[in-house]
């Protein structure tokens, strides 16, 4: 045993990825439909493996944060910015609310129970589930004017308090967000249905637009024009009769192919190709002609593509208006927003930097591109002159100290870099011919950036892990509860009565705020809609910052 304990110190990457493997695989255990994630199954393996009493270069910590938090800032930075302006307000005050609470029960806490700095900031990182906590509350303990050892008492006593903390964090928010409604008798599920229906112009639910959506099953049929009614009317014309769910996307005129335009007139024997939902290619045959099999009407260049929504007059319109004026021949397949799937309704607002996948003949799909915004084209390259360039200056930033009283504040490393993160990502919103960073890159620099610096973190404290909780005990894990539960309880008051916020969207900006994913799956899965992540991600974004800093603030105020 000894001897791999020796291996081991002079190799510490071994411990450090088996801490990853073991992370990841207790992560994906579920019971009952709940599981601890990975960034608790790493630390909490990090944690065991620790007792091997190995040294882990600081370096690979202050690496694997930096790109975490500065992806972080990069992905909500668009959001982040344009929610400043009034319809994000709401969310924002949410966001602002909870982390308020948050940090003051917290401190609360801390003073009650007698804990330090670092249990203090681990509290508060892991209950309210905001791992980035930890890196700015380890990076304000190293400018702290006390010994080696104290510091590494209290950067220790982060991660512990963190592990003791942040299952309840996810467990006491998810069933927050399921019996909440339970309590004050909210019917979720038709709160979110009226909600939907004020979204689709007050359509029932059988017959909501579903916009240009095809249900993933888009048809192209050829038909010949026999019919009377269709004879001497205009493509535009045509396509009318199907309320525009039908494009005419290519004519033949004996054997000429035309390329047809709004006011195009159709001649009987003409052959035109129709694309669209297959509901509404049934009874095509009645009202235009037969079926035809002609490959030379039929032979279209299919694209599908996700669109970045960019351009100004694109910004801020609802669906329905751009499905009327730039929405011919395109198939909406679905719509997200940092990640999450936002309802498919004419009524739903499309905001900066949310992705449009749509689908149709190349020509319709290229020029949306062009009143839209920017393509997103599969890509396996990341621009890493802006990663390292961020990150340089987000340092830099975070080194800037005001001092006022004796105290000086600053942002920290995390702080800065998250900063940087968040000017670069929107930046990148009006020029995206730069700065790009494929979903691919940015999952490896967040989860795995993420789970690289909790491993180590782990790792580190795991000597000191046993003597620490039994210093704790219980009292940690009594007021990890509190300052779980009471900013939602906060929240939610003041969302409900005070916004006056449809259940759905504040469950959502509850779960947001508290920087929490499962909880938000849960909530969509209990209100069987995706109206929900409406609410989250601009609460999602400020509760990043806000949380992220709170490290800064608890180590140096308490």
């Amino acid at each position: 045993m000894e001897h791999i304990a020796d291996i081991c110190r002079s190799y510490p990457q071994i411990l450090i990825f088996l801490a990853l493997a073991i992370g990841y695989f207790i992560g994906r255990i579920k019971i009952r439909g709940f599981s601890i994630g990975s960034t608790l199954g790493v630390l909490i393996a990090a944690l065991v493996l620790g007792q091997m009493n190995v040294e882990i270069p600081s370096l690979l910590n202050a690496v694997a944060f930096a790109l975490f938090i500065f992806c972080i800032g990069y992905k909500v930075g668009p959001q982040f910015f344009r929610s400043l302006e009034k319809e994000g307000l709401k969310y924002i005050s949410i966001a602002i609310v909870i982390a308020a609470v948050g940090l003051a029960v917290a401190i609360l806490m801390g003073k009650v129970f007698d804990f330090d700095k670092g249990i203090t900031a681990g509290l508060l990182a892991g209950a309210m589930t905001n791992s980035a906590t930890i890196g700015t509350a380890d990076g304000a303990i190293s400018h702290l004017s006390i010994s080696a050892a104290a510091k590494s008492t209290l950067t220790n006593n982060v991660a512990i308090a963190y592990a003791m903390t942040y299952v309840f964090g996810t467990a006491g928010l998810i069933l927050f967000v399921k019996f909440i409604p339970r309590i004050m008798r909210i019917d979720l599920k038709k709160e979110a249905r009226k909600l939907e229906e004020e979204m689709s112009g007050g359509a029932a639910e059988t017959e909501r637009p579903e916009l240009f959506s095809w249900y993933k099953r888009l048809n192209l049929r050829a038909y010949r024009v026999t019919n009377e009614n269709v004879t001497g009317k205009t493509v535009g014309e045509l396509e009318a009769m199907f309320q525009g769910m039908v494009a005419v996307e290519k004519m033949k005129r004996q054997d000429q192919i035309i390329e047809p335009e709004p006011d195009t007139v159709i001649k009987s024997g003409d052959v035109v190709a129709l694309a669209g939902d297959r509901r509404q290619l049934i009874n095509v045959n009645e009202t235009v002609g037969p079926e035809v099999d002609d490959r030379s009407v039929l032979d279209l260049i299919g694209e599908i593509l996700e669109i970045c929504i960019l351009k100004p007059d694109a910004v801020g319109k609802t669906l329905g208006e751009i499905s009327a004026e730039h929405g011919h021949g395109i198939f909406l397949r679905k719509i997200t927003r940092q990640g999450h799937e936002l309802p498919l309704a004419r009524g739903t607002v499309v905001d900066k930097c949310d992705l449009l996948q749509v689908a149709g003949a190349e020509r319709d799909v290229e020029s949306l591109v062009k009143y839209l915004g920017y393509p997103e084209r599969p890509t396996v390259i990341t621009d890493l002159v802006i990663v390292g360039l961020g990150i340089v200056l987000g340092t830099l930033l975070g080194l800037l100290a005001l001092h006022i009283g004796g105290v000086p504040l600053t942002l920290g490393v995390g702080g800065g870099v998250l900063v940087s993160g968040l000017v670069f990502g929107w930046l990148r919103s009006f020029h995206p011919t730069f700065g790009q960073i494929p979903g691919a890159a940015q999952w490896i620099f967040t989860d795995l950036g993420l789970n690289l610096f909790i491993a180590c973190v782990g790792l580190t404290a795991g000597p000191e892990a046993l003597s620490a909780l039994k210093t704790m005990g219980a009292s940690l894990l009594l007021a990890g509860v509190v300052v779980t539960l009471t900013p939602m309880i906060v929240g939610f008051l003041f969302g409900r009565q005070v916004l006056k916020l449809n259940p759905a969207l504040l469950l959502g900006a509850l779960t947001g705020g508290g920087t929490c994913t499962a909880a938000l799956n849960v909530v969509k899965e209990d209100a069987d809609s995706p109206v929900p992540a409406l609410g989250y991600t601009v609460s999602y974004a400020f509760g990043n910052i806000f949380l992220t800093i709170w490290g800064v603030i608890i180590v140096n105020v308490m």
